[in-house]
């Protein structure tokens, strides 16, 4: 077998129909990797002006959405390992420039927090280099386990198989994997390449999220919306967080709050409506009568209790 025959065999193993597979164990360099589990669902928060290219079929990188030499190419089989060290960190610290085009970056980000990309919608909306209007601002859930293993990495597993051929002291991984072990971390999770989603997400606006009641969840919120700290982005997400753990939990959420949540729920497909409530439940600056939401939840999302335990522990 000749070596382009063997690279051909290894792309062919990592790419298939739905996605570009991460694969660092068909690479000895990185066989001692180990790859954290992936969560259930992930979110990711999309605009006219994000790079690359998503909507509800497909999400596709900077580079695959140029068609880009090598954006086919596991970002595991590079021989190139500071160039492609430079460039993880470039995505990871969220580095942008709408009109570098030689900027190479492989990489699409998602995210385990419903919170941090709720004020990232809003970032994005008052942010100078987009100010997208709410309704072409889209939030879309995937379920990963529908799609194949190795789909999704998590964002530490990549700076740890390439912060040491990052020697940047800022702006690096070095500098990044130790904010990623305080109150940084935001549950960032990674796609490569053109990852497709048709059938597989379900998407929301951030209008309809707005209409449906979300100013109603957290005051904060409602402050994001009328620009309050409209140019900050992470710092705001630390704020919100101490404000729900602070909160006191004796007073339960009211049949009116929890109303809110299944309303903006139900604008999503039916496979992701119980799992979108739960996580914006975990929003609410209250206590939770679990009766109450439990009920709540046969009721507005119309499902059994059969359902709901089949979603939540399947």
């Amino acid at each position: 077998m000749t070596v382009d025959e063997l690279i051909d065999n290894v792309r062919n193993t990592t790419l298939n129909d739905t996605a570009l597979l991460f694969s660092p164990h068909l690479y000895p360099r990185w066989s001692r990797l180990k790859l954290n589990p992936i969560p259930r669902f992930l979110f990711r928060v999309y605009t006219p002006r994000s790079d690359g290219f998503t909507n509800e079929t497909v999400a596709s990188s900077r580079d695959a959405a140029s068609e880009l030499r090598g954006s086919n190419e596991d970002i595991f089989a590079t021989n190139k390992l500071y160039e492609t060290a430079e460039l993880v960190a470039d995505h990871l610290w969220w580095t942008r420039d709408q009109e570098d085009q030689r900027r190479r970056d492989n990489l699409v980000s998602w995210s385990s927090s419903m919170l941090f990309l709720i004020r990232y919608m809003f970032y994005r909306h008052y942010d100078s280099a987009d100010g997208s209007p709410l309704g072409d601002i889209h939030l879309p859930v995937v379920d990963t386990e529908v799609f194949p293993p190795h789909t999704f990495i998590r964002d530490s597993d990549l700076i740890q198989a390439f912060e040491r051929f990052d020697n940047r002291k800022q702006n690096g991984l070095r500098s990044l994997a130790s904010l990623r072990t305080t109150r940084h971390y935001f549950g960032e999770y990674l796609s490569q390449g053109s990852l497709q989603i048709d059938g597989k997400c379900s998407t929301i606006s951030a209008h309809t999220m707005v209409s449906k009641g979300l100013l109603d969840l957290n005051d904060i919120f409602r402050g994001a919306y009328e620009g309050m700290d409209r140019n900050k982005w992470v710092m705001p997400v630390q704020a919100v967080r101490d404000t729900i753990k602070a909160a006191p939990k004796t007073q339960p959420a009211s049949l009116a709050l929890l109303d809110r949540v299944f309303d903006i729920a139900l604008e999503l497909g039916e496979a992701w409506r119980l799992p979108v409530a739960v996580h914006l439940l975990a929003l609410l600056p209250c206590g939770l009568n679990l009766r109450e939401v439990y009920e709540r939840l046969l009721v507005r999302l119309n499902l059994t209790s059969e359902q709901i335990h089949a979603s939540l522990y399947k």
